[in-house]
């Protein structure tokens, strides 16, 4: 079971990284300025919260597996 859960854990990270380069593109160089487009600003909002909300569930299932796997689970 050891492997399966390391292999999960692994492929979560995989995510998180992937998430994380996608916020950074994001916020890179927008080719809008935010005080003057509203809606573009509005719509990168939703997007980094989308991607925080991801990113926290994820970190939730790794905390998780890691805690079954170590038996600190409940």
């Amino acid at each position: 079971m050891a492997t399966n859960v390391s292999e999960r854990i692994h492929t979560l990270q995989d995510i998180l990284d992937a998430l994380q380069e996608q916020a950074s593109a994001a916020t890179e160089n927008p080719d809008f300025d935010p005080r003057e487009d509203m809606g573009e600003a509005l719509y990168l909002a939703g997007q980094l919260m989308a991607i925080a909300k991801a990113s926290s569930t994820v970190g939730a299932m790794m905390a998780d597996l890691w805690a079954t796997n170590t038996g600190g689970g409940a």
